[in-house]
Order: structure tokens, then C-alpha cells, then sequence
């Protein structure tokens, strides 16, 4: 009986550890995993479910003994893989409503297909540009956090901003002429 009530006091210490260890993830890096979710195409909604899954899957995952050695890595791995599951499974509907007539607006599939090609086009921009539109249009951070993040000038944000947008629009227009 003494062994059996040690086993049970080991079990919830390891709970109480791998708790701990979700929860310091959570604070260092939910809001970057949330902002990666929005990046791979989730809604704001969307991004903060698919990163509360990742957790819970963490937190079981460590709850059954695996030993997970990065969980930063496992987690926006992860993370990856929830938000290309969510793309499959729309394809899906989208594929199930179309064969039985109940197609969806063209308009819901053409901002869809808009907001991809500007985010892949977004990432051949030069590295603080990018991180700078990142962080204004899908972070939704004023120029000021922005600047601090980045480790320059508010107004050096804003500037990237600008830039990025100029250089974008430049790239979206001459794809129109062709």
C-alpha cells in the first residue's frame, strides 16, 4: 500500500510538471503560435482554438511518459500540421458542396486565393519588411510595439510597412499586365 500511494504522489508531481511546462510555453510563445496560425490562413478565432489544441495535445502527450525534448519545435510543428489539416478539410467541403449543388460564394474563395497570394508573395520581401507587415496586418500591433520588436524607431516600422505595401503593389499590378 505505501508503494501504491508513492506511484500516485510520482504520478501527480509528473502532472504537475508537464502542467507547468504547457503553461511556460503558453506564456513564452502563444502569442507567436497564434500568429503563425493566422499566417498559415486561420481566422483569429481559428488560430486561437488550433493553438489551445496544440497545447492539449502537449500536455497529453507528456502525460503518457514521451519524452518530447523541444517542445517550442513539437509545438509549432504541430501547429503546422493542425492548419494544413483545417485547409484539407474545407478543400473537402468545398469539394462535397460543390458536387451537391450548395457551391459556396465566389467571393468567399476569391479572398481566400487574394489573401494567399499576398501572404506568399509577402514572403520574398526582405526579412524586416516582412516581419514588420506581419506583425501590423496579422499580429494587428501599432507601429510602436512593432518598432520595439524589431528593435527600431516607430516611425522605421511604419516605413517598412510602407515599403512592403509599395513593393507588394508594384508586384500585384505588373502580375496584371501580364
Amino acid at each position: 500500500m505505501a508503494f501504491e500511494g508513492s506511484s500516485a504522489r510520482a504520478s501527480a508531481a509528473s502532472a504537475d510538471v508537464d502542467r507547468v511546462a504547457v503553461t511556460e510555453l503558453e506564456a513564452a510563445r502563444g502569442r507567436e503560435l497564434r500568429g503563425y496560425a493566422r499566417h498559415l490562413g486561420l481566422t483569429e478565432d481559428e488560430a486561437a482554438d488550433a493553438v489551445q489544441e496544440v497545447l492539449l495535445r502537449l500536455w497529453v502527450t507528456l502525460d503518457s511518459g514521451v519524452s518530447v525534448v523541444q517542445p517550442e519545435a513539437w509545438a509549432f510543428k504541430s501547429l503546422y500540421r493542425l492548419c494544413m489539416d483545417a485547409h484539407r478539410w474545407r478543400r473537402r467541403a468545398r469539394g462535397l458542396t460543390d458536387r451537391l449543388g450548395l457551391g459556396l460564394k465566389v467571393s468567399t474563395r476569391t479572398d481566400a486565393t487574394d489573401r494567399i497570394a499576398v501572404w506568399t508573395a509577402a514572403e520574398r520581401l526582405p526579412e524586416r519588411q516582412r516581419l514588420a507587415l506581419y506583425l501590423r496586418y496579422r499580429a494587428d500591433l501599432p507601429f510602436d510595439e512593432i518598432g520595439e520588436i524589431l528593435g527600431v524607431a516607430a516611425v522605421s516600422a511604419r516605413s517598412h510597412v510602407s515599403r512592403a505595401l509599395a513593393t507588394l503593389r508594384v508586384a500585384f499590378h505588373e502580375e496584371d499586365d501580364r
